[in-house]
């Protein structure tokens, strides 16, 4: 039995988790925005300690590998990375379009999906993803890139498209209003992301060739 343990700090939460044979055995949520460099070690020291596990137990390390936010993927990438390489452990990448994507298919079955995430002024983080038959994972029909809101809504405007939006609560498109949609999810689940580790073991990957999916320079200044 496999257990893989998850970390996502792409937003100004961080979640860790744990997972095996399936199930989710533990996961913690921060909501630390810049403190995460200083805080995640002792969130994952805390994970452990929920389950009685240990570190050299994990099989696998899932990392949300972007894009958000560019601090927080560099953290997360840094420290997961490291893990990888002391306990030499494969390493799971999963996007956070596809990720946002992955949660709501229970509520969205059969539909082509549109994640979006805002990036700065005017531009957004989007993909899309659709489902083949019988499969549990998804296939991106439009890749994950970094658009001018209105080059989004152009991509999701064409005939055979026929997307459902999904997009963070706390964010107003004026430009997607037009288009139904459903909110993502509050924070992120590092416990949903160690599960993927399963569901995406081919992905598996030496610690020295992931590689962050951050789509646009930092901002400066």
């Amino acid at each position: 039995m496999s257990i893989n343990l998850g970390i996502d700090c792409c937003s100004k939460w961080t979640s860790v988790g744990l997972s095996a044979g399936g199930q989710i055995l533990s996961e913690i949520h921060l909501n630390i925005s810049r403190r995460q460099s200083a805080c995640l070690p002792e969130a994952v020291d805390n994970l452990f300690a929920l389950t009685g596990h240990c570190l050299c137990q994990v099989d696998r390390i899932v990392l949300n590998i972007g894009p958000g936010s560019f601090t927080g993927l560099r953290v997360g990438l840094s420290y997961g990375l490291a893990l990888a390489a002391s306990l030499d452990r494969p390493v799971v990448p999963v996007n956070s379009l596809e990720i946002i994507a992955l949660e709501t298919r229970p509520f969205s079955q059969g539909k082509t999906l549109a994640p979006v995430l805002w990036a700065k002024r005017g531009y957004v983080y989007g993909a899309i993803f659709r489902s083949r038959s019988g499969e549990n994972r998804l296939f991106a029909v439009v890749e994950p890139s970094f658009f001018s809101q209105a080059d989004f809504v152009e991509t999701i405007s064409r005939d055979e498209v026929h997307a459902l939006l999904i997009l963070e609560k706390e964010r107003h498109y004026d430009l997607f209003s037009n288009f139904p949609s459903i909110p993502a999810r509050d924070t992120p689940s590092g416990g949903g992301l160690s599960l993927l580790g399963d569901l995406y073991f081919e992905r598996s990957i030496s610690f020295l060739e992931a590689k962050g999916l951050y789509l646009r320079p930092p901002d400066i200044g």
